[in-house]
Order: C-alpha cells, then structure tokens, then sequence
C-alpha cells in the first residue's frame, strides 16, 4: 500500500472514544474472585479506543515494566480492579509472568488486550522470527493483540515491520505498531509499510507533554499511547498538581490519569501496590476542567524521565 493510501484513513479512526463497558469475565463465576472481577469491570467502564484496523483497545491499562517478581500478583489485582489491557516487553523479562496473571485470574483471553514489544537486540539479530515466535508463546501462544518495535534501530525497522506484517497476515498477531518514533521515523516507515501501523506508545507526562509528536502522529491516523504517564513518580508531588487534585478530592496520580485520558491518549500507569493499582483506575467519575488541563499541561519542561532516552540518540 502507498503511503497516500494510508493519508485517505480518517483521523477518527485513530484516537476516537467508545464509551461502553469493560469486557467482563467469561464462564462460570463460581469464585468471589472472578465475580469481584466481572463487577469490576462493570463499574470501571474503562472507553476504548477506535485503531485505524477496526478494533479497538482499552483506555487505560496496567503497564509492567520493573514488576519483576510482582508480575503474577499485579496482574491479577489488576484484572479484579476492572483492568482489560496490559503492557509488557521483551526486555522487562516479565511475558510469561503476565500470561499466568491473566490465566490465573479465570478471564477469558478475548476479553484481554496484550501488548509487547521487541527489543533492539532481536531487531538486530536476525531472525526476528524467533524471537516474537518466543513472545507469543510465553504470551498463551494462541496470538499477541498488539505488538511493536520498541524503539528505532537504525537500519533495522523496515526488515523488522517486514516480518511483523508476515504474523498479522498468519492471524498470529492482531494489530501492529511502534514505540518512541518521532514523526521522521512514521514518515519514512509508511513509505514501505503495506499494513497500517495502530498506535505509537512514547513518553508522555506533565513535564514531557509531547505535543507535536502527538498531533503529527494523529495526522498518520495513528493512535498515541503514554508511556510513564506518571514519571516514574517524579510529578506526584508538584505543587500545582497537588492543587488541582483537592479541588476533586482526588489523588495526584489519578489527576495526572486524567489529564492523560482527557487528552485522548492510551495510557499505561504501572503499581505492583492493590491499593494504587485499584485507585489509578477510578478515573471516570469526574472531569476536569479547561483551565485545569491547560494549567498542568504549562508544567512541560520537555523532559525526559532518562536524558539518554531520546529516540534519535539512544545507545541501546
């Protein structure tokens, strides 16, 4: 497909909003667990977001990075809290624990939504096959709902998306994309690609609003999805967001939360804390404010959690 192909894709089609329920616990709901589960679900009422493929994902997921040994357990709290989508990597080592969350705690897969990611090192050690052939079967082995080249390795992205369409088209993958790609990088990938990427998942918190990647991006009708919503913690205690979250009764982090889903954007915050994991999902029942949304996004700074993590100079 050429790339004027990909410009004729409505912009809705990426980033629009269904508001509907949560995909609630299939089978039988004989556990107070699973029951506390479907019921959750229910009341999160988490929206999906519109892909430019015609599925849709969660809003708002549980991202895994540095759950180690935390992995099981976070999903599992994660799952009971109403949670549907989960992030992991390659690289966070973590596949296989976030499968035996989601088994563990009796969903059915269709009502899950899992992403990964390959890491640098595949993308570079060729075949690629091998390791994404790795990532599904740690991931239940039946197919990956989204997975993306985690970051650009020169010279290696066109080979890499090559063999990706290859298991979109096998039905071993649903939906392809990347993340931290800048806008030069989606221009020269659509140039080749014959399958329209979904989403574009990069660093995105009040002091690294990313405001022209987010349009450029959503001028692609590609969805954008914020990694490290919270900083990693650092914006917890920022004075102005501490302001505005008691004008709500809420907590820093469900302000910055939702900032994000107001933004329209996918958003992944990560807790191996029940308590904090339940609470970042209780996001929905209320609104702020334009002066509010304007106020948090003048915090920007354009700074990144990790200096080195610039998607044009990175070293891994």
């Amino acid at each position: 497909m050429h790339r004027r192909d990909f410009m004729k894709t409505p912009l809705i089609a990426a980033g629009s909003i269904m508001i509907g329920k949560a995909g609630l616990v299939s089978g039988l709901l004989g556990s107070s667990g699973m029951a506390r589960a479907a019921f959750a679900a229910q009341k999160a009422g988490v929206p999906r977001i519109a892909l430019n493929n015609g599925m849709s994902i969660p809003q708002l997921g549980l991202g895994t990075w540095q759950l180690a040994e935390n992995t099981v357990t976070s999903v599992r709290a994660a799952i009971e809290a109403g949670y549907r989508l989960f992030d992991t990597a390659q690289i966070y080592g973590n596949e296989k624990e976030v499968w035996q969350g989601i088994k563990q705690s009796g969903i059915a897969r269709k009502d899950v939504f899992i992403t990964s990611k390959i890491w640098t090192s595949s993308m570079r050690n060729p075949p690629q096959k091998d390791s994404i052939d790795k990532s599904i079967e740690l991931l239940g082995g039946e197919y990956i709902d989204l997975f993306m080249i985690h970051w650009p390795a020169k010279g290696r992205i066109q080979e890499t998306w090559e063999v990706m369409e290859e298991y979109v088209q096998k039905g071993l993958i649903k939906s392809i994309g990347f993340s931290n790609f800048n806008p030069h990088h989606i221009e020269a990938l659509l140039k080749y690609a014959k399958i329209k990427p979904v989403v574009n998942q990069i660093e995105i918190h009040p002091y690294h609003t990313q405001e022209a990647n987010v349009a450029a991006t959503r001028n692609y009708g590609i969805a954008v999805e914020s990694w490290s919503p919270l900083a990693q913690g650092k914006v917890l205690n920022d004075a102005a967001i501490i302001g505005i979250a008691k004008k709500y009764n809420k907590s820093a982090a469900q302000t910055i939360i939702r900032w994000h889903i107001q933004r329209g954007l996918i958003v992944i915050p990560r807790s191996k804390n029940p308590a904090h994991i339940a609470e970042n999902i209780k996001v929905f029942d209320f609104e702020l404010s334009k002066d509010d949304m304007a106020a948090i996004a003048k915090l920007n700074r354009n700074e990144r959690i990790m200096p080195a993590a610039d998607p044009d100079s990175f070293s891994w």
